[in-house]
């Protein structure tokens, strides 16, 4: 067993038709802002850029990515797609399209508060995982 990280847009290409067991994607959120996170020590940071031309434009990017997910899933394989609320409606449409709706197992609401400097207190969020079987059941 391996666990292969990175961009998907690269690793998918260089895989096998029905070569892997499990995918879990944690895409852009299209959130339409950049990001950008230090180390609690300050040696490095972490940036990427979730902006997009259009919401087409996004789910195009997502389109393409979970059909090449589905060709290299084994028929047995799973798919657990992170998201949050910025577009996780339109995520779990595409899903639907490109798995089957038939496919969907279930949805993991992991909820946390947070803290926030414009509001006072701790402000409630969640996220979702989206899990698809390719056998329908599990």
């Amino acid at each position: 067993m391996s666990v292969v990280h990175g961009d998907c847009r690269v690793i998918l290409k260089t895989l096998n038709d029905a070569s892997v067991d499990l995918v879990y994607l944690d895409p852009p959120f299209f959130t339409q802002k950049a990001h950008s996170l230090a180390t609690r020590d300050n040696s490095a940071e972490y940036s990427f850029d979730d902006r997009w031309g259009s919401l087409d434009e996004y789910l195009s990017f997502m389109h393409q990515v979970l059909v090449q997910c589905q060709r290299v899933l084994q028929g047995t394989g799973s798919i657990f797609l992170h998201c949050d609320k910025s577009a996780s409606h339109h995520l779990r449409r595409l899903l639907d399209e490109v798995f089957g709706a038939e496919h969907f197992q279930s949805e993991i609401i992991w909820a946390y508060k947070r803290w926030s400097n414009a509001k006072k207190g701790l402000q409630n969020a969640h996220q979702t995982i989206y899990f698809y079987s390719q056998t329908g059941d599990f």
